[in-house]
Order: structure tokens, then sequence, then C-alpha cells
């Protein structure tokens, strides 16, 4: 628990430091940037309090590159392509977020083998997470007028990046997982 204090505090601190820089720079981000970006890590810290560490560690990551970087220190609109890379990220990040609710589930049924089914749910997961941020999106610019989604090209260029997140993860996982079927031998293998 300390250790997820710690990283927490940790990411507090960049936060602060990427307020700074933005505020003495002339960056000058809204004020509802630089509240999102240490709102968002507590939300996180909150949600995610119970997931393996390594997990938890990647979402605070994700988070200062999505919020603080991206948000408060305005990389969506100064680097070109930054908003298709986090896009890219979180594609990555919500299929390992869904093959470990997965792993949770099946583990709870005592099927700990499938992992067909582990790496197939974090793929749809995956994509779905990249639709309903989009919605999201969509949601915040028509209630509240903020200017988040963009427009069609942009939207449709969003959910395919983190598609490509999705599709890299399970592509990176099927390789990890014949090459650590060659290393172990099969116990039912007699020679």
């Amino acid at each position: 628990m300390k250790q997820r204090i710690y990283s927490v505090i940790g990411l507090w601190f960049l936060i602060t430091i990427c307020v700074i820089i933005a505020r003495t720079t002339g960056i000058d981000p809204p004020v509802i940037n630089m509240i999102g970006a240490y709102v968002s890590s507590i939300l996180i810290a909150a949600v995610l309090y119970k997931a393996p560490q390594h997990f938890f560690v990647l979402a605070l990551c994700f988070d200062l590159l999505a919020a603080a970087f991206g948000s408060v220190l305005d990389f969506y609109r100064s680097i070109d392509g930054y908003d298709r890379f986090v896009h890219y990220l979180s594609g990555l990040l919500a299929a390992e977020g869904g093959r470990l609710i997965m792993q949770y589930i099946l583990k709870r049924y005592h099927e700990k083998r499938l992992l067909l089914v582990q790496i197939l749910f974090a793929l749809f997961f995956s994509c779905a997470c990249a639709a309903i941020w989009e919605i999201y999106e969509f949601s915040a610019d028509q209630l509240i007028h903020t200017n988040m989604q963009g427009n069609n090209l942009n939207t449709m260029g969003d959910i395919v990046s983190g598609a490509l997140g999705a599709l890299t993860y399970t592509a990176g996982f099927f390789v990890w997982l014949i090459r650590d079927k060659k290393r172990k031998p099969d116990p039912g293998d007699s020679r």
C-alpha cells in the first residue's frame, strides 16, 4: 500500500511541475485542465487500489501522459500525433485491464487455462473502451461546450488508434504464449 501512496504522491509532484512550467512559459491552460489532472489521479488511485501493482503504475503513467502532458502542457495541440499516440497507449492499457478482469473472473470459476478467452476479451474490451471514451468526449462537447472531440476524422482516428493498441497487445500476448509454450515442456509428453 505504501508503494501505491508514494506512486500517487510522485505523480502529484510531476503534475505540479507541469502546472508550474505551463504557468511560467505562457501555455496558460484552463484551470479545469489543471484540476482535472489531479482529480484523474485520485480517481485512478480509488478505482484501481486492488489492481495488480504493475497495472496501477501503468495507469498512473498513462494519466501523466494524457492529463499532465496532454492537457496541462498542451501537447495535444503543440505536438502533431500526440493525441493518436495517447489513444494508442490507451488501447494497450485497456487491453491489459480487460485481460486482468477476465483472468479474475476465470479464477473464480477455476478456469485458469482459458487464455484465448482472456485475450479475446481484452481485445474487445479495449475497443469498447475506445468507443466509450469518444462518447464521453461527444457528451462533454455537447453538454458543457468543450472542444474535446474535434471532427469526425479525429473521432475515427482516435478509435482506430485505440484499436491498434489493442491489436498490438493481442499480437504481443500471442507471441508471448507461443514462446512460453516452446520453453515449457508439455507434462503429457513422455520424451
